[in-house]
């Protein structure tokens, strides 16, 4: 039997978590099920896409990923679909074209019976069946297309890369669309000696940080978190309030040699 990950904009306080996993246990009480999170915030597509981005290939392929986000605006459209060895079971908001740039291998649409709580008796119930061993044309009718949201694209030449803040996490530290790999191909293609700049807000740095603990209490530090995501943040501290930055504050590398 297939693990069944459960993430969500439901929180903790009310009882909507739990009637989900209570639809899948009282079919199936040894089903494995792990929480991913249930603190996004609500109705935040992007801030979901990069959650279940960062996380989903570190689980066995045929996994099962319930991703219960922003279920009112699109609650009658229902997919579960395949991507990179994956099963994903969630609504047609857009999130499925942000985790990944590979399209899914199959799609196929459920039906939603209107119900008022679609996690509970739909997207539980397929996950459920997906985990046991089901196809997808098993759970659901064939389709080719689902909802396109594109993410903010980079520019990249070789004297800047110009980005944003992509999401804030827990801690108010700002996670940019700038990977580490698009970063030393920049600085590769300028050679020895190039220096850089990083910019954002009021503030500059001419450095990277291998860990956050490089610099003291209350300092502002700039790294490549473990996702290759460029992370910007304050040790023990909260850098989207102190820094006046949020979701799509620009952030600028610019480079130039000697």
């Amino acid at each position: 039997m297939a693990l069944i990950t459960f993430m969500s904009d439901f929180g903790t306080v009310d009882h909507y978590v739990a009637a989900v996993k209570a639809a899948i246990v009282s079919e199936s009480p040894s089903q494995p099920i792990t929480d991913i999170t249930h603190d996004i915030r609500p109705f935040d597509i992007s801030h979901a896409a990069n959650v279940i981005r960062n996380v989903y290939k570190d689980f066995p392929e045929k996994t099962v990923h319930i991703v219960a986000v922003d279920a009112v605006k699109e609650k009658s459209r229902a997919l579960a679909l395949e991507l990179d060895g994956h099963l994903f079971v969630g609504f047609d908001s857009g999130i499925f074209s942000l985790i990944s740039s590979k399209r899914p291998s199959e799609i196929v649409l459920l039906e939603n019976g209107q119900s008022t709580f679609p996690a509970k008796d739909v997207l539980a119930k397929t996950a459920l069946k997906l985990a046991s061993g089901k196809s997808l044309k098993d759970v659901g009718e064939k389709v080719e297309e689902l909802t396109e949201l594109y993410a903010r694209q980079l520019k990249v030449t070789k004297r800047e890369i110009a980005g944003h803040v992509i999401t804030v996490d827990h801690f108010g530290n700002l996670i940019t669309n700038i990977k580490k790999e698009e970063f030393e191909k920049i600085i590769e293609i300028n050679g020895a000696g190039v220096r850089y700049a990083i910019r954002f807000g009021r503030e500059q740095f001419q450095g990277i940080h291998s860990y956050f603990t490089d610099v003291e209490s209350g300092d502002c530090y700039v790294l490549f978190n473990s996702s290759g995501q460029l992370q910007i943040g304050i040790n023990k501290g909260n850098a989207a309030e102190l820094l006046g930055l949020s979701v799509d504050s620009p952030i600028l590398i610019e480079f130039a040699n000697g």
